[in-house]
């Protein structure tokens, strides 16, 4: 009995198996078709290229990624140009234009949002030895700041500003024992503060931390940064605890000298991430058009003998932009 159902299982495992391999084989076909593949691959690649070009390359080659952009969509105009010379041009010439604008936008979005932040601080110097006194636009080219040893995040003196989002921006001044009420820094976080008086953002509970990230401004195409919100909260600490402070201070994520690399490091990973979510919605979607455009169809033999028939019926099916 026991022997008797465990074939029963195995039968209906393997009859499950065979529908999925049944259903996944137009797909699989595709893959080698010629057809679909000359439609699909090129503006694929087109895409992929500027997806990443913008990402990396803005910062410094703004002119060559958009000059790139604007040949690609020359040679889509002339493939329509000339599509009566192959079967594959029109479909082609069709998707070029909508992969170098999803590239080129993509890869800007990314740039702006996540990227940009790692080259930053590539850039960036970094300060050592720094007095919170120092007015912040002395290192305003820094991109990390070690303080001096009897420096220390004033947690007494944080407040949060909660967006019309519901996210807790916080800020809270770096000071040293003898500091008056000017501040030219400002340890921040999100979502780590109460409305006033703690902070527990970062390393700022840790004695041992001396160091700060400095946080950067973006360029702003798509989202702006969390610099705005910051420079609220800053706003709201100087009301509440009649601080000071200069109109362009220093803001920074308070963290232990080894942990310098914390944020150029997250913005890689959102980096990265960015890009394989790219890859993969739009190479789906991609795919789904190119496949529209295709139109595979089956061939219906007409007045054959049954040989023949069944042969053609077993032959592969043919698409729209396949040549006669």
């Amino acid at each position: 009995m026991q022997k008797s159902t465990s074939s029963g299982f195995s039968a209906r495992v393997n009859n499950n198996f065979a529908k999925f391999r049944q259903s996944l084989s137009p797909a699989i076909s595709l893959t080698t078709n010629s057809a679909f593949l000359a439609v699909w691959v090129p503006q694929f690649l087109v895409f992929f290229v500027l997806l990443l070009l913008y990402t990396y390359g803005f910062m410094a080659v703004p002119s060559i990624c958009v000059v790139l952009s604007a040949f690609c969509l020359m040679v889509a105009a002339s493939l329509a140009v000339f599509r009566k010379q192959a079967n594959v041009l029109l479909p082609l010439s069709m998707m070029l234009p909508m992969a170098v604008l999803v590239g080129s936008m993509a890869g800007l979005y990314t740039y702006d949002v996540y990227a940009i932040y790692p080259m930053f601080y590539a850039n960036a110097r970094i300060y050592a030895d720094l007095v919170p006194s120092t007015t912040a636009a002395a290192v305003s080219d820094g991109g990390k700041l070690v303080f001096s040893s009897s420096s220390y995040v004033d947690t007494a003196l944080s407040v949060g500003y909660i967006t019309e989002r519901g996210n807790t921006y916080c800020a809270a001044p770096v000071r040293y024992p003898a500091q008056g009420k000017q501040i030219q820094f400002w340890a921040v976080g999100i979502d780590c503060c109460s409305t006033a008086g703690e902070f527990t953002c970062d390393s700022a509970q840790d004695s041992k931390a001396k160091a700060g990230i400095v946080m950067f401004d973006n360029v702003g195409y798509f989202s702006s940064s969390s610099f705005d919100e910051y420079n609220k909260a800053k706003l709201k600490a100087e009301a509440y605890y009649s601080l000071f402070s200069t109109e362009n201070p220093g803001y920074v994520r308070w963290v232990t000298e080894d942990n310098l690399d914390m944020v150029s490091n997250e913005y890689r990973l959102k980096t990265l991430g960015s890009l394989a979510a790219w890859f993969f919605i739009y190479g789906g979607i991609s795919g789904g058009i190119a496949y529209l455009l295709y139109k595979p169809k089956k061939q219906k033999p007409l007045g054959k003998p049954a040989g023949l028939a069944g042969a053609a019926a077993g032959a592969p099916s043919a698409g729209t932009f396949d040549k006669a």
